[in-house]
């Protein structure tokens, strides 16, 4: 009687471990980490057919949950040890999530994972000799709540979870760029650009990712400060060597042009905005540029050189700020706007200003005002 009830609770056990699993690797995949599964199918796939996360979730949950209980007929872990059996399943989980910018370099060493699997593998062959050969036979009498032994395996599962987060690609920003590829490429502008919105971390690929996307949505000169700028005009180019979704071609065909060697980024963007053929995008990016190296009176002087006798309230947001401040800071130059709304906001600034005496609170209270103006960019960005 006793034993069918320890084979009642080991069945019990198994199904919570087994179905604890499965659902941790199928949200791990199809949610967490589904944006670097994406953007590694689309990197190695023939495109026949459509990425689904959820697919890909299940089948690889499953899977792994089927390679655990399959080892475990072998291993034989049981009673409050039946979630190491998880072991192996957790170290494939995480290799399979592990993609960095390798991808795109080509040049992966998988040293680090031989030597993982076979600290992993040999750690799990010990206790499983161990548990059978000592303990086992110890406890195998001994009573012990149903409780007590699976609050024992959610234990191990924590730790396993952990594990498998640590070892995957835990790089925001490299998650952010997946995302934004991801969203971009079904069409979603507005969810690509709200990726990673809030934090004040953006690397330059992500940089220039956003920069890409609002070009091409006519809006570079627009929006371009409501997000993190740290890069100057290195920050609108993607890096010569491919190390994110976004491709240096996709980019060039946008601007019309490629880079020529030896030429630095303003190099490039100056001459590919004289070619009159290539028309607005090569042009804000030029502009763009000095805005982000806070060129005022370059800007201003490439502005009317560029765009003739353009009447100032038809400009681009961004384009308005700098031309105030230029007004500001220049004697010789005053900005005459139909609507007074941008004067008044630039007083509220300065109101602002005044109203601090301490460096770090002024700056705080500033950029909750005026973080997303070229303003906030040009006085108080590093």
């Amino acid at each position: 009687m006793r034993g069918n009830e320890e084979k009642r609770l080991q069945r019990v056990v198994a199904s919570i471990c087994a179905t604890l699993f499965a659902a941790f690797a199928f949200f791990f995949v199809a949610v967490y980490q589904a944006p670097l599964i994406e953007v590694l199918y689309n990197h190695v796939a023939t495109g026949k057919l459509n990425f689904n996360s959820y697919i890909v979730g299940g089948i690889i949950s499953a899977v792994l949950t089927i390679l655990a209980l399959w080892l475990n007929r072998f291993a034989k872990f049981q009673r409050e040890w039946t979630a190491m059996a998880y072991l192996p399943s957790t170290l494939l989980l995480s290799f399979v999530t592990d993609i960095d910018r390798m991808l795109y370099v080509g040049e992966r060493s998988y040293t680090g994972w031989i030597v993982i699997f076979i600290v992993g593998m040999l750690l799990y062959a010990i206790f499983s000799f161990v548990l059978q050969r000592v303990l086992f036979e110890k406890i195998k009498n001994m009573a012990m709540s149903a409780n007590r032994i699976i609050w024992r395996n959610l234990i191990l599962f924590v730790i396993l979870f952990c594990l498998a987060g640590t070892l995957s690609n835990g790089e925001e920003n490299l998650k952010r760029e997946a995302l934004v590829a991801v969203r971009y490429s079904k069409g979603n502008v507005y969810g690509a650009l709200a990726v990673g919105r809030k934090s004040l971390d953006a690397s330059p690929q992500l940089t220039a990712m956003r920069a890409y996307i609002l070009a091409a949505d006519d809006k570079l000169g627009e929006r371009m400060f409501e997000f993190p700028q740290y890069y100057g005009s290195r920050g609108l180019l993607p890096s010569p060597v491919q190390d994110s979704p976004l491709l240096a071609d996709s980019v060039y065909s946008l601007i019309g042009a490629a880079p020529s060697t030896g030429e630095n980024a303003m190099q490039y963007l100056k001459r590919v905005a004289d070619i009159d053929s290539l028309g607005s995008v090569a042009k804000d990016y030029y502009l763009s540029g000095l805005l982000l190296d806070r060129q005022l009176v370059e800007f201003k002087d490439e502005l009317t050189r560029l765009c003739g006798g353009y009447n100032p309230d038809s400009l681009p947001k961004h384009y308005r700020e700098a031309l105030l401040l230029c007004s500001e800071f220049t004697d010789d130059y005053s900005l005459e706007l139909e609507c007074d709304t941008l004067q008044q906001m630039f007083g509220r600034l300065r109101e602002v200003e005044r109203k601090y005496d301490d460096a770090l609170v002024r700056n705080n209270y500033v950029r909750k005002e005026f973080g997303k103006t070229y303003w906030w960019y040009f006085l108080y960005g590093r």
